[in-house]
């Protein structure tokens, strides 16, 4: 076990092992290391504030999350690795993650900071949005009444008021995380920020890791998150890398935003070498009866190594080419006229916007207020 102390909490953080974070671990058959890139961050100037709720107080009101292998861990650990020095990381998780205790603990945080340091700031957990368009990441004793929650407002505003540093790269896996970036946008800003979230601003998230594997993936220096294939991966690829794997397994957008010259081009890790051209291909692979959406991970001739996308890395395995296809997603253009699932109904719409196969839809006699953007399940052609 680890731990990690700072001016406001002890936690205990259970090992991640490299091995369980499907396809981290470098290519032991691997023994020709290009040149390492010059990384856009100095982990002795990066500051940590994570936040992982997978269990709340209000049990009747947020459902909690399996605890087993989480990845709000795994991250903190991979900082830790990297040499950012424990003071300089605050992790707080279920009981420990009030909304009091998160606010203190942030701003006690921000002001130790110094000029150019670079903080990272990462939430998992249940979001949601109130009636008057409110949002906020659900803290321990969230009960949507006196306590509403970690606002997510509050979050620049607060890096405003108390952060000395230079940049903030801000990270969030649950509903409605997207409202990140905008919050971002409507703050006046001294601070240069980067926003990678799981959702749009308006729409629902997986309970899956989907978004966190993959952002420990690009972290870790996954060959296939290496798209020009320079041996450098930039926040941008990352970001690409996170929209991908988001969009193909789990039918939703992600965000990805940067304001006030932060740049996206920034060296984030050395990518490892490509051993095969097959690593990373997003693929439906058969089994128990059933096609599942999957990552190739590793490849030796004719054998292909697949992650099951919302599955344990103990349920990674060796597949033969045949029980692998490339996946049929159904694509519709812009002004086509469908029906849409809604609550167990069929209503009609027509495709307003199309990005990476997924279609955002405006029902017809309803406004825009109204349009959604839809997995291929809830979206067919009329009947005729």
């Amino acid at each position: 076990m680890w731990f990690f102390e700072n001016h406001t909490n002890t936690v205990e953080v259970p090992r991640t092992s490299y091995k369980e974070i499907p396809g981290l671990h470098p290519n032991p058959e691997s023994t020709l290391m290009p040149p390492q890139p010059t990384l856009g961050w100095n982990p002795e100037r990066t500051w940590l504030f994570v936040v992982g709720t997978l269990e709340w107080q209000h049990a009747d009101s947020f459902s909690a999350f399996p605890k087993e292998n989480r990845r709000d861990a795994a991250l903190v650990e991979f900082f830790r690795a990297q040499g950012v020095p424990a003071q300089q990381i605050t992790y707080l998780c279920d009981r420990r993650a009030t909304t009091t205790r998160i606010q203190q603990a942030l701003e006690t945080q921000l002001a130790a900071a110094g000029a150019g340091d670079l903080l990272v700031l990462y939430y998992c957990g249940h979001g949601g949005k109130y009636d008057d368009g409110a949002a906020y990441f659900a803290s321990y004793d969230t009960n949507c009444e006196a306590n509403l929650g970690w606002l997510v407002a509050t979050i620049p505003a607060t890096i405003e008021r108390h952060f000395g540093g230079a940049r903030a790269l801000l990270l969030a896996d649950c509903c409605y995380s997207g409202c990140l970036a905008d919050a971002v946008a409507q703050q006046t800003r001294r601070v240069a920020y980067a926003t990678l979230a799981s959702s749009l601003a308006s729409e629902l998230s997986t309970g899956n890791w989907t978004f966190t594997e993959a952002l420990l993936a690009g972290l870790r220096g996954q060959a296939f998150v290496d798209a020009d294939h320079d041996h450098a991966i930039t926040l941008a690829e990352l970001a690409a890398q996170l929209e991908a794997s988001m969009a193909f397994a789990e039918e939703q957008l992600a965000t990805f935003a940067t304001t006030s010259g932060f740049n996206p081009h920034i060296v984030v890790a050395a990518a490892q070498p490509r051993t095969d051209p097959r690593i990373g291909g997003r693929v439906e692979v058969h089994a128990s009866g059933a096609w599942y959406p999957a990552q190739i991970i590793d490849a030796r001739d004719e054998q292909l190594k697949v992650h099951y996308y919302g599955y344990e890395a103990s349920d990674d395995e060796w597949v033969a080419p045949a029980r692998v296809r490339e996946a049929a997603r159904p694509a519709y253009r812009v002004g086509t006229v469908v029906e849409v699932q809604w609550r167990r109904s069929w209503y009609p719409a027509k495709v307003v916007a199309a990005r990476l196969g997924i279609h955002q839809i405006q029902y017809d006699d309803y406004g825009p207020e109204w349009n959604e953007w839809v997995a291929g399940k809830r979206i067919r052609l009329p009947k005729r």
